[in-house]
């Protein structure tokens, strides 16, 4: 059901600044009043600090306690397991109850944030893993239809030059370019080079790493790397 106003939206605005342009029918304060309230205000300071402290911990407690279930139940003990751990409840002193507290929390936010990257890293192996086992009896049993597709999702999610050829080679040579788009007969400086990019020289690192060193000999790092000694000195 439409509902129609007599007047219009301009009235409305003009009727709200005559209303907030009125005197109020409160007496400001007085100086002496600002003061006072002032000093209240300082004097709970420390109340408010205490308050959001005992919050502050509160909250910590609850995550301490959420982090030890959660890594006992991956298999790790929680921080209370270790011998030298004092328990909370026998620190009297708050600050440094607080502190301590702080720091487990920190201790264990720590431990689960690496179990879980290391969980997820070894999920992807495990997923990899059986992917390439699968793709490998297919392609025995003649089967290309899966390795076309992982080809396929390969071209489209690999970007790099390095990646590419690191896939290709264990897939035994499969037909993926080395770059989006190339051709499979390219090699690696050329795919490199069509992507503006270049292979290091690294007999020009070799030699730049020994010209920082006078004293420096192959041979002092390996007795295998003897014979390039002389022609170390030469080159220098």
């Amino acid at each position: 059901m439409l509902l129609f106003f007599p007047f219009a939206a301009s009235e409305v605005a003009v009727d709200k600044r005559r209303r907030n342009a009125r005197p109020s029918k409160y007496r400001p304060r007085t100086e002496a009043q600002k003061l006072r309230r002032q000093q209240q205000w300082e004097a709970r300071a420390d109340a408010r600090k205490a308050q959001r402290t005992s919050d502050e911990e509160g909250r910590l407690q609850a995550r301490l306690l959420e982090l030890e279930a959660a890594l006992r139940d991956l298999g790790r003990t929680g921080i209370h397991g270790r011998r030298h751990t004092r328990p909370l409840d026998s620190i009297t002193d708050d600050a440094e109850r607080f502190g301590v507290l702080k720091a487990r929390v920190e201790r264990l936010e720590a431990l689960w944030s690496i179990d879980r990257r290391k969980r997820e890293t070894r999920g992807k192996i495990i997923i990899g893993g059986a992917l390439l086992a699968e793709l490998i009896d297919a392609t025995v049993a003649g089967d290309r239809g899966l390795l076309t597709t992982v080809l396929d999702i390969l071209d489209r999610r690999v970007d790099q030059t390095r990646d590419r050829l690191t896939v290709r080679d264990l897939l035994g040579d499969a037909p993926l370019p080395l770059r989006p788009g190339g051709d499979l007969s390219e090699d690696l400086q050329t795919a490199l080079h069509a992507l503006g990019e270049d292979t290091p020289d690294f007999d020009a690192l070799v030699q730049e790493a020994m010209a920082e060193d006078d004293d420096f000999r192959p041979s002092e790092v390996d007795a295998d790397y003897a014979d390039l000694d002389p022609v170390w000195r030469r080159e220098a």
